[in-house]
């Protein structure tokens, strides 16, 4: 036993009197792998807001309203432009019955004025529909919320089409009438229903060759 005692006397005075060294630290695979997965998280949540349509920093924005009668094929994020220059974008695109309210976010160092005329256009023959600004003569400016009416819609190509259609069946419905006979109507005072064709025989007029009523065959 006190054999022991001393042994282990002995190891303590040498712990005692040696210096504790710690290993050093370095940068682990658990360390990277940490801040990887807080850089994905980082970008996800970026992406998430952008794609949710939220602004982080809006207060270079404000937002004005403006009601169509059709905006067909304007979608949410579409141009708000003057002179082909961006100037702002749709926000949101909701029903007012029985017109759409169109939301837009405009800088702020571009003011509307209520007398601006917004129009929906396409860019080129097929492209993307924007919203395109022409400025009026100089009105009020347009207060934060505020709804420009001045508007111009979508020019639907097919009810063109169908407007053109029925305009060519009407005139195809319409009878035709002679310049020659529109002429002698015109000098002898007659209406041109009245004056008949060219090689038609009037009325009560017998044809070439006919013998008149009463008139019996020599």
């Amino acid at each position: 036993m006190d054999q022991l005692k001393s042994n282990s006397m002995g190891t303590d005075r040498k712990t005692v009197g040696r210096e504790i060294v710690l290993p050093k630290r370095s940068f682990s695979m658990e360390f990277w792998v940490g801040l990887f997965t807080l850089g994905g998280v980082a970008c996800a949540g970026y992406l998430s807001v952008g794609l949710a349509g939220m602004e982080l920093n809006s207060s270079d924005k404000y937002e004005v309203f403006a009601e169509f009668d059709n905006v067909s094929g304007l979608k949410y994020g579409a141009s708000v432009e003057i002179a082909g220059v961006p100037i702002g974008e749709v926000a949101a695109i909701n029903l007012n019955d029985p017109v759409a309210q169109v939301r837009m976010h405009i800088d702020r160092a571009v003011r509307l004025r209520d007398d601006d005329i917004l129009s929906i256009r396409t860019k080129g023959i097929i492209g993307d529909r924007y919203i395109k600004v022409s400025r009026g003569g100089g009105g009020k400016e347009v207060p934060f919320g505020g709804t420009i009416l001045d508007t111009e819609s979508v020019i639907d190509i097919e009810d063109v089409i169908g407007k053109v259609v029925h305009s060519l069946e009407g005139k195809s419905d319409t009878p035709v009438v002679d310049d020659e006979a529109q002429v002698e109507a015109s000098s002898t005072g007659t209406s041109v229903a009245e004056t008949p064709k060219a090689g038609t025989p009037k009325a009560g007029t017998p044809k070439a060759g006919t013998p008149k009523a009463g008139t019996g065959a020599e």
